[in-house]
């Protein structure tokens, strides 16, 4: 007799509103509020503050959502954006700058020691003052969603909003560069047609140098509506760039933009090509890293995942020769190309895929490494750094990290004795690089103890 699969039936999660009273914060800001009945879970919920009793919706086995909160926190502050309860962006603008400040040095201090980088009882982390940003209008980029309402003829443009598809549509960002909102606002009128938004998949906005828009589209626009963009991008004085599935390419006379390093050198670049976000910062962040790392004209630098250059060409100013390792192959030949249109002969790139980088592929031996990986972070030069005997080693290793859980990762990886690994930490800090929201930016030095 056949017999045929019955799948079983599942028990569907039923939302709850419950009250409970937050006892810490977790790494990712989230506020933990811990079971009080048996047979509860602890819930994670965005929004709260230590203290804070609350009330929220369950949300699947261990998540929830803030619904009101019944005893605020002394540490609880106005917010200052109209988007914030929808915005899926700024996460922590509830709690003021210097406090959010120290909940991110308690991450990485808190990891760290999970990770077995220090032990609290018997040493301390040589923290130096944070690399502080302003905490509004620090935005040079920022990517905004797009939706075309066929039946309304009308084009939605905004943030995702938080755990969500849905778009809170915007006009004014407040962490943004004023003129980012306000180019695409401008050129909103010529997107709001069913020829143009119904072919529209996401917008970027740039401000560097000068203002840049990418337009993402899913295929290709019709010429009057080319025609129009061209017209606009000459009397807004702002380049429009058009991205579709295999290609990108400027309108006519769309120049390519450009940062500039702490040393005046120009460093082009692509719309798409990774850049920090937060220019200013930046600039004091690459200016600490040389303060650091201390490169001389007679060093030899590894400057791994070096995306454009925004180490590499500093670098390169101030030590004997420098390799640019990147795995993306496009903004590795873009270093190269920066390198040679400031003039410098010490800088050459190599594309690798840095979680298999070995020491054949990098060739003699250099003094000093920079680091500055994506969010997986490093441990490919982690596992490279372990196979090369002991005087092949770097005196000094900078780790630049947007991930606090890698980063423990590596530097406890870094700093293992059993490999031979003989470095010490010299100097930590956080830096400021997204102010209002959870991300940790974090900058490490460590040096060869012989």
């Amino acid at each position: 007799m056949a017999q045929f699969f019955k799948p079983q039936k599942r028990n569907k999660s039923v939302s709850k509103t419950l009250k409970g009273q937050v006892s810490a914060l977790d790494h990712q800001a989230r506020a933990v509020v811990r079971a009080a009945v048996k047979g509860q879970s602890t819930r994670f919920i965005m929004g709260a503050l230590p203290g804070e009793v609350i009330e929220y919706k369950t949300a699947g086995k261990h998540s929830g959502h803030l619904e009101r909160i019944l005893e605020p926190s002394s540490d609880r502050r106005e917010v200052p954006c109209e988007y914030y309860a929808s915005c899926g962006g700024c996460d922590f603008q509830h709690i003021d700058e210097q406090k959010q400040l120290a909940h991110k040095r308690q991450v990485v201090e808190e990891l760290f020691q999970k990770f077995g980088v220090f032990n609290p009882q018997t040493s301390s982390l040589p923290w130096q003052e944070p690399l502080v940003s302003e905490p509004m209008r620090y935005r040079r980029r920022v990517r905004l969603a797009t939706r075309w309402l066929g039946k309304e003829q009308k084009l939605l443009i905004g943030f995702r909003e938080a755990q969500s598809h849905h778009i809170v549509p915007i006009e004014d960002c407040l962490v943004a560069d004023e003129i980012l909102l306000h180019c695409v606002n401008t050129l909103y009128p010529l997107l709001n047609t069913s020829t143009v938004a119904s072919k529209l998949g996401h917008i970027e906005a740039i401000n560097t140098n000068t203002p840049v828009i990418l337009l993402r589209i899913t295929e290709a626009l019709p010429g009057d509506a080319m025609q129009a963009l061209q017209e606009w991008q000459t009397v807004n004085k702002t380049n429009i760039w058009l991205q579709s599935e295999n290609d990108l390419q400027p309108l006519a006379g769309a120049a390519m933009p450009f940062d500039t390093s702490i040393d005046g050198d120009k460093l082009y670049f692509q719309p798409g090509d990774f850049l920090q976000v937060n220019g200013g910062i930046n600039q004091r962040m690459v200016q600490q890293a040389m303060d650091w790392l201390k490169p001389e004209k007679t060093q030899r630098v590894y400057d791994f995942f070096a995306g454009i250059g925004n180490f590499s060409l500093p670098l390169a100013r101030r030590a004997q020769s420098v390799l640019a390792v990147e795995g993306v192959y496009r903004m590795a030949e873009q270093t190269r190309i920066n390198a040679e249109s400031n003039g410098m002969d010490n800088l050459s790139s190599l594309s690798a895929d840095l979680n298999e980088i070995t020491a054949s592929d990098l060739g003699k031996p250099a003094d000093l490494w920079c680091l500055d990986p994506a969010r997986p972070g490093a441990e490919g030069v982690v596992k490279l750094l372990h196979k090369l005997k002991p005087e092949h080693r770097p005196q000094r290793i900078l780790y630049v990290s947007c991930a606090p859980d890698t980063l423990a990762r590596d530097i406890a990886g870094m700093l293992t004795e059993s490999k031979g690994c003989n470095y010490r930490i010299i100097g930590l800090s956080t830096v400021d690089m997204f102010p209002q929201t959870h991300h940790i930016e974090t900058m490490v030095c460590l040096e060869r103890a012989s």
